[in-house]
């Protein structure tokens, strides 16, 4: 991530942490709301872009210290910091193997380039050892009226 995209994330989770102290904190934060994206969007509206303020609330509960404070049970708050649901096991679940992906140093699955996914024990083969699938056989008006022969059958 360039320093323009961590400082314009920084800035965004400040904003977030001024307007909405009761539910953004850098000390100790709190289970989000499902769903808080929303309010947060219509809340500030003009005052931050959609796509940076997905990168924030991203980095934000991707922290550890946010991961840590999943534990099943636990309330979730929403930008007032009234109760808004709860954590259920499986949050608890994902958090903690979350968790031990950042201690590992490793990140996650779901988010990983295509380049770091290829390891030695699967290289990508030249163009000329793999090529290009056969392209499927174009259908017939014959091939097309049998299809429906038989779909009329199969539906009396």
């Amino acid at each position: 991530m360039s320093k323009t995209a961590s400082a314009r994330i920084a800035a965004v989770i400040e904003l977030l942490c001024d307007r909405f102290p009761q539910t953004f904190s850098r000390r100790g934060p709190q289970p989000l709301k499902v769903g808080v994206y929303a309010d947060v969007l219509a809340a500030l509206g003009d005052a931050v872009q959609p796509r940076g303020l997905q990168s924030a609330l991203r980095a934000y509960t991707s922290n550890a210290g946010y991961l840590r404070a999943l534990s099943a049970g636990a309330c979730r708050v929403d930008l007032d910091g009234n109760p808004a649901g709860t954590v259920t096991a499986e949050d608890e679940a994902v958090a903690k193997a979350r968790l031990a992906e950042l201690a590992k140093g490793t990140p996650p699955p779901a988010k990983m380039p295509a380049a770091q996914a290829v390891t030695k024990a699967s290289p990508i083969e030249p163009a000329e050892e793999n090529p290009k699938p056969p392209a499927p056989k174009r259908l017939s008006l014959a091939d097309l009226r049998e299809a429906g022969r038989r779909r009329r059958e199969a539906a009396a």
